[in-house]
């Protein structure tokens, strides 16, 4: 029966990942909420079996079925990454509803940063205010303090070097106070191991600027399971 549940709730988790991409495509200039998805291309309708998260990138090998231009990767990447991210929550609790909130916002962030290197204020506000109805926010301990002290200090610096943006600064806050500097310290490490492994790997100039939002996002992740 568990199992069962983790993988319905992996499909949850596809299926809101697919929509914090349409949201993000959408919000500012079109209504994603009752209008049909369209290629960007060639504007035809999707029908239902076009937008079935991951198996429809599969079955139409990358491209549209309409004109073959070919659907950017990365749809299919950030889908994967919401299975995983969701298949461990419950949504029957209050807590679980809200870490849901959460996470759907900062897919959102992830990705705007991934897309244009920033984010609109607004697409982090759900997480915001996940914060403020949640009213427990843990009780941390000193070493918890002097980490999330040390983080900033690092960040701030960082930023005032230009080396990184403040938003990576604003995630980093949100996620300490929903859950523990302590978490969000692992989710940075796991984020910055990943970010330099993809920088040795990659075939691009050495000047292109990574975006670390989607690392972060990653890292979170990957805590879930530990």
């Amino acid at each position: 029966m568990y199992s069962f549940y983790t993988f319905t709730n992996f499909l949850i988790g596809c299926c809101l990942a697919s929509h914090a991409c349409v949201f993000y495509q959408r919000y500012t200039t079109q209504n994603f909420i009752l209008t049909r998805s369209r290629c960007d291309n060639c504007h035809f309708e999707l029908s239902l079996l076009d937008e079935l998260p991951l198996i429809s990138f599969l079955l139409l090998k990358g491209r549209c079925k309409y004109c073959k231009t070919k659907i950017p990767p990365e749809l299919f990447f950030f889908e994967l990454l919401g299975g995983f991210a969701f298949c461990l929550i419950d949504f029957s609790s209050k807590a679980g509803l809200l870490t849901g909130i959460l996470l759907f916002s900062l897919f959102l962030v992830a990705i705007a940063d991934y897309q244009q290197k920033e984010f609109d204020l607004p697409l982090i506000s759900p997480a915001f205010l996940v914060i403020l109805i949640d009213n427990q926010i843990p009780c941390f301990q000193l070493i918890d303090w002097l980490s999330l002290l040390l983080l900033i200090l690092v960040f701030s610096w960082n930023i005032f070097k230009q080396n990184m943006g403040s938003g990576d600064l604003l995630i980093y806050l949100i996620i300490a106070l929903y859950f523990t500097p302590s978490i969000t310290n692992l989710v940075l490490l796991f984020a910055s191991i990943l970010l330099i492994l993809i920088y040795l790997i990659d075939t691009r100039a050495t000047n292109y600027h990574y975006p670390f939002i989607p690392y972060i996002l990653i890292g979170l992740i990957i805590t879930q399971f530990l």
